[in-house]
């Protein structure tokens, strides 16, 4: 159970590391658009189908759950949703490699010492609690390095930016970065529902539902609420930009590439939830930093692939370099710890 539970988070992480990829090739599109088209498939239309595709009589489950878990799951899928629209607004200033690092990075010593707290916390302060947060203070230790050395990188004159083919000024990296911490702290927020959507599953489960499914359930709606951002951000924008005479026109494959980025998120998030159920009461704090230890370098590959570190000094990338190797290190003994 433990080694299917763990396989099945390093496939979610890969997914998950690979959502926005397809963006560095949809240019002939705003970065706007591609995020709206995307957003409505990750947030709104997957999860549900994904939901009642697998759970029986599936809206059934909602009017079962008490009014404080559905309280929690909303507010936090509402947190969690500004995350993702802070993690698409880091990625088209500072690229994805190095926003992946920093984000992701940052988001798992929060995202795992808070189910330790909620579910754990008369672990907190025993040596093993302990250990966890000296872990955590590590993983920081690997995200300033990434910080530091997206300066570096920064500190060249302005090259082409792959992603948006306008040049890069060395003013938006501290816009970049500030996106990148703010989803950090908030993306947490995912794992928290987690934490607190047992109650979810044991309904679903009651009504037949798998228990490699039962998350679904709480998925869809706690994703459901995290489009909100994404819808109002859109709307604003389009708006104010006057890009609605813009939204019909495009070539067929970028109107398919937003389909399977969709495809890949509820996959990575479905299989997410399926592993860390199978990892027992400490899945949370354990699934979590595997997840996005793999997310950190499904970001980085695709990263180096689009060559965004192509014309970066060697120092840039030995310092990024270096910091996922300690983020990736204190992952992976966060997970021992977590034991």
């Amino acid at each position: 159970m433990m080694s299917q539970g763990v396989g099945l988070i390093v496939l979610a992480g890969i997914l998950g590391g690979s959502v926005l990829a397809p963006i560095k090739i949809m240019r002939q599109w705003r970065f706007e658009k591609s995020w709206a088209i995307y957003s409505v498939w990750a947030y709104l239309i997957m999860p549900w189908l994904v939901a009642l595709l697998t759970i029986p009589h599936l809206l059934s489950v909602y009017p079962q759950v008490s009014a404080r878990t559905m309280l929690i799951c909303a507010v936090c899928g509402v947190g969690w949703g500004t995350a993702v629209v802070l993690y698409g607004i880091a990625v088209n200033i500072i690229g994805l490699s190095l926003t992946t690092a920093i984000l992701y990075g940052a988001s798992i010593a929060v995202g795992s010492l808070a189910p330790l707290i909620i579910s754990h916390r008369d672990r907190l302060f025993a040596p093993q609690g302990l250990r966890i947060v000296l872990a955590d203070a590590g993983i920081i230790v690997g995200v300033l390095l990434c910080t530091w050395a997206g300066k570096v990188r920064d500190g060249v004159p302005p090259v082409p930016d792959l992603e948006s083919a306008r040049p890069v000024a060395q003013g938006t990296f501290l816009r970049g970065l500030i996106a990148a911490a703010l989803g950090a702290v908030l993306s947490s927020l995912f794992n928290i529902a987690l934490a607190y959507g047992g109650e979810f599953n044991r309904i679903a489960i009651a009504q037949g539902a798998s228990p490699l499914n039962a998350a679904n359930a709480q998925w869809a709606f706690t994703v459901t609420f995290g489009y909100l951002p994404n819808i109002a951000l859109t709307l604003a924008t389009f708006t104010r930009k006057r890009y609605w005479n813009e939204l019909p026109r495009g070539p067929m494959s970028h109107w398919l590439w937003p389909v399977l980025m969709g495809a890949m998120f509820i996959g990575g998030t479905a299989l997410y939830g399926s592993g860390a159920g199978r990892l027992g009461t400490f899945g949370p704090v354990l699934g979590w930093p595997i997840y996005m230890s793999m997310s950190i370098l499904a970001g980085v590959f695709w990263g180096y692939l689009a060559q965004e570190w192509k014309s970066a000094p060697r120092r840039a990338f030995a310092w990024l370099a270096s910091g996922i190797f300690v983020q990736v290190g204190f992952i992976s003994l966060l997970g021992v710890l977590g034991r």
